[in-house]
């Protein structure tokens, strides 16, 4: 039997839980390249200070254990930051499929809970549409600023980098994404730290993940195929490049440009 050390791919049995993605990898490869989205990148060292950072950010809006936030954006570094932020807070990431009309995203955040959201700047006209039915909503984030809503950069920066330590539980929830809603209204599916390592484990191998891979996440977070898919690759310590949507064009390019 081949061992993790020979094969290049680190011990998944330290890794349990999302936030243990990030603490594992930076306390042990902290310079090792984690994301990259067009001209910017991270580290897992910088990773899990920004998400740290985050998580701070988050508590202070009082996020914690088991509460939702709202996402809304294309893929970006945001996300990853977010969502270990999340974790590491014991709270959840609800990202909620942008390609929806306002009123539509409004019914997900509301049936999840929120009252953080996170938006990005192409969706800011949507939650401005709504915000004001959000019942529970009491904080909007804005990646890129506004003349109201806090800036997320702001938010982030001014945090400590230490990690607030909360140890989650692999029965409590990591995600919670909602269904396309084809019997009815979206449905919010929970996915939990066991759920989602389960998986992983059962199919790294065929997969074939190592330290020296690269991953590309293309896919929507807000679905299981781009957050999960993006997620493996992060949990094998490889670098995942990272493409705010789905373009044809940049796919065929970045392929031969980072080795994917």
């Amino acid at each position: 039997m081949t061992t993790a050390e020979e094969t290049g791919t680190p011990d998944l049995t330290a890794i349990r839980t999302l936030a243990d993605v990030v603490r594992v990898h930076a306390a042990e490869r902290p310079d090792a390249p984690a994301l990259v989205a067009g001209d910017r990148s991270l580290t897992f060292g910088e990773l899990d200070a920004r998400s740290s950072r985050a998580a701070h950010a988050l508590a202070g809006a009082g996020v914690g254990d088991g509460d939702r936030v709202a996402f809304i954006d294309k893929n970006g570094l945001e996300w990853f930051e977010v969502t270990f932020g999340l974790a590491k807070l014991g709270a959840v990431n609800v990202s909620v499929n942008w390609r929806l009309a306002a009123p539509e995203m409004a019914q997900i955040i509301d049936d999840a809970g929120a009252e953080v959201v996170v938006v990005g700047p192409d969706f800011v006209p949507h939650v401005e549409r709504i915000e004001e039915g959000l019942a529970r909503v009491h904080t909007v984030v804005a990646i890129g600023g506004h003349d109201r809503w806090i800036d997320y950069e702001d938010w982030v920066a001014g945090q400590p980098a230490d990690d607030p330590g909360v140890v989650a539980a692999g029965d409590d929830v990591a995600f919670q994404l909602y269904t396309s809603g084809t019997t009815g209204l979206p449905k919010g599916v929970m996915l939990t730290h066991d759920n989602f390592f389960a998986g992983v484990g059962d199919i790294a191998a065929q997969w074939r993940f190592t330290t020296d891979s690269v991953n590309i996440a293309m896919m929507p977070m807000f679905h299981i195929a781009g957050a999960g898919w993006s997620m493996v690759g992060l949990v094998h310590g490889c670098r995942t490049v990272v493409l705010r949507d789905i373009d044809p064009a940049a796919v065929l390019a970045a392929i031969p440009a980072y080795g994917v």
